[in-house]
């Protein structure tokens, strides 16, 4: 089964609203802040093909998150993307220290953002499956 869920994390909903907008053709999930993003990965992630969170969010922020997810490996199952008005580099350097796949800046260009991730959704498929391949059994007999 092919994961084909959005899970978007933003306590503003026209945030959210904006998000969604992108993926017209996946299903969404969506969370007001890090702590019910991750009762929403638990009960869906087999179906979850990428999570875009903000970081300043009410009860659990963003880097919260990530490091819940990076603690728990899910970084390595699904790619998380930050979504932030603060372009610094310690914002920068956090994020990727805890494991996020990209850190895109607001205001963002919609149509450029949206290719950039789901370029990034479709190398993640391709690695699962070379992955898949490579330690396939009879890929031990040749």
């Amino acid at each position: 089964m092919e994961k084909n869920t959005v899970l978007i994390v933003d306590d503003y909903e026209f945030n959210r609203l904006i998000l969604c907008d992108m993926f017209p053709d996946m299903d969404i999930i969506e969370a007001e802040n890090g702590f019910s993003a991750i009762e929403e990965y638990e009960k869906h992630k087999d179906k979850i093909c990428c999570v875009l969170t903000d970081i300043m969010m009410p009860v659990m922020d963003g880097f919260g998150l990530l490091d819940y997810f990076s603690k728990n490996k899910y970084t390595d199952e699904v790619p998380v993307f930050v979504i932030s008005a603060d372009p610094s580099s310690k914002v920068l350097q956090r994020a990727f220290a805890l494991g996020a796949e990209d850190v895109i800046t607001k205001p963002f260009n919609v149509n450029f953002t949206q290719k950039r991730i789901l370029e990034c959704i479709e190398l993640h498929r391709l690695r699962e499956k070379l992955a898949e391949l490579t330690s396939d059994d009879s890929f031990d007999d040749m």
